[in-house]
C-alpha cells in the first residue's frame, strides 16, 4: 500500500524544485504543505483542501506525460476518501 505521507513529501519536494522555474506552483505547494499540517495534527478534513490540483497543475504546465500528476491524483483521491 502506498503511503500518503512519503507521496505527499515527495511531490512537495518535487514541485519546489520546479517552482524556481514557474512561480505559479507556489499556490499547489501552500496546499499541499496546508494538508501536510492537517494530517500532521490529525485533524478531520471536513473539505478537501486539494480538490482540483492536477488540474490546476495541467492548467499551468499542460504536461500530461509528466509523472507526478500521478502522484497528485493519487493525493486528490485520497483525501476524498478521508
Amino acid at each position: 500500500m502506498i503511503n500518503l505521507s512519503v507521496v505527499l513529501n515527495k511531490t512537495i519536494d518535487n514541485l519546489k524544485l520546479s517552482q524556481i522555474y514557474e512561480p505559479r506552483l507556489n499556490l499547489i505547494v501552500s496546499k499541499l504543505e496546508k494538508l501536510k499540517i492537517i494530517l500532521a495534527e490529525e485533524q478531520q478534513i471536513k473539505q478537501n483542501p486539494i480538490r482540483g490540483i492536477t488540474r490546476a497543475y495541467l492548467d499551468i504546465f499542460s504536461d500530461y506525460d509528466n509523472p507526478i500528476l500521478k502522484d497528485l491524483y493519487f493525493l486528490e483521491k485520497e483525501v476524498e476518501k478521508k
